[in-house]
Parts: structure tokens; sequence; C-alpha cells
């Protein structure tokens, strides 16, 4: 359920996304206000065109020189969401496999651990935790860089932007394709699970 949650939250975000659009340097417009001999409807319909092309329902009426980096916040915090529901899965996984009732998939040549390499390790599901308390802690990033953007954006905006935008991305990326090869190959051991049950009753 948690999964169908964030997919919920992402189609939301999706569906209200907004594009900077064509501003200009400074985020007024004025160089094509001119071009456009003082015409704000012009202005509005190049706008438009912009985020038609690339797949928006609209732009953002007002903005600095960037758009503002809350849009980045929004962002980040359904990757953030995403993460949370992966690295819940993983650690239900990690203790099931402790209980030997289920297990992630083992390679034939995988070996479990570099110390001990009999072990049977739940090394995805460890990288899946991993990777989302990345993910968890980088959706602060842009909160704190929309918090404290100035009129117009500085080098402590853009430079850090390019990094954390990114890296979630592709951390999120990763948690998904690790947690898509766990659940394709997951094993259960059903007389495990009923041994446990019956020694519970």
């Amino acid at each position: 359920m948690d999964l169908v949650m964030d997919y919920e939250e992402i189609c939301h975000v999706i569906d209200t996304l907004m594009l900077l659009g064509s501003k200009g340097t400074t985020g007024t417009q004025a160089s094509f206000l001119e071009l456009f001999d003082g015409d704000h409807e012009k202005c509005k319909e190049l706008d438009r065109i912009i985020a038609q092309k690339m797949n928006f329902k609209a732009c953002f009426p007002v903005s600095g020189q960037t758009y503002a980096r809350k849009l980045d916040t929004i962002v980040c915090n359904c990757l953030g969401l995403i993460a949370q529901s992966c690295c819940k899965f993983s650690n239900d996984l990690r203790l099931l496999q402790n209980l030997k009732e289920i297990e992630e998939p083992f390679e034939k040549n995988q070996i479990g651990s570099s110390a001990m390499a009999y072990k049977r390790n739940p090394m995805r599901s460890e990288r899946i935790a991993s990777l989302s308390r990345y993910v968890m802690i980088d959706a602060l990033n842009p909160a704190w860089t929309a918090s404290a953007q100035w009129f117009e954006r500085t080098l402590d905006d853009s430079a850090n932007k390019r990094v954390s935008v990114a890296e979630a991305f592709l951390a999120t990326d990763g948690i998904l394709d690790l947690y898509i090869n766990v659940t394709s190959g997951l094993v259960v051991y059903p007389k495990v699970i009923e041994s446990r049950l019956m020694s519970e009753l």
C-alpha cells in the first residue's frame, strides 16, 4: 500500500508541476516584452507554447531569475517517500530472513560476505536500506536551499541543486532496481512460517 500511496502522490505532483518558462535572465521577460513591442499577451503565449512543447500544463506566472526552489523540495520529498517505503520493505525482509521465513535471491556465484563467504546476508536489502537513508536525508537539502534563497539565485543555490537533486534521482533509481530484483526472486519457506505460527498458537 505504501508504494501505491507514493505513486498517487507522484501523479499529483506531475499533474500540478509548473515549468519556469521563458522569463529571461531576471525573470521579468523584459527582453521578450521589448521584442514583442510591449505585447504582454505574446509573452504569455510564448510561455504557453513552451509549456505545451515540454508536456507541462503551465509555467510559473511569476518568478525571479529561477523558479521557486520550493519545487525542488516537493519533487525530492516524493523521492523521499519512495525511499521510506522501500526502506521499510527492506527492513521487514531482513527481519523475516533472520527468522528464515523468507530469503532474498542468492545468485549461484554470489559471495555472502567478504570476510565469511558462506554467509547468506540479505545484501540487496541492506543496500536498499542504505540508499534509502541517503535519499530521505537528501530530501532535506532542497528545503534548506529554498529557505535561504535570496531575491536572485546565488552559487549556494545552483551548485547545491545540481548535486542534490540529480543524486536523489540516481539513488532512487538504484533503490527501485534493487527492489525489483529482490521481489522478482524472493524465496518463501512456507513450512518454516507454518512451524512458527503453530508454535505461537
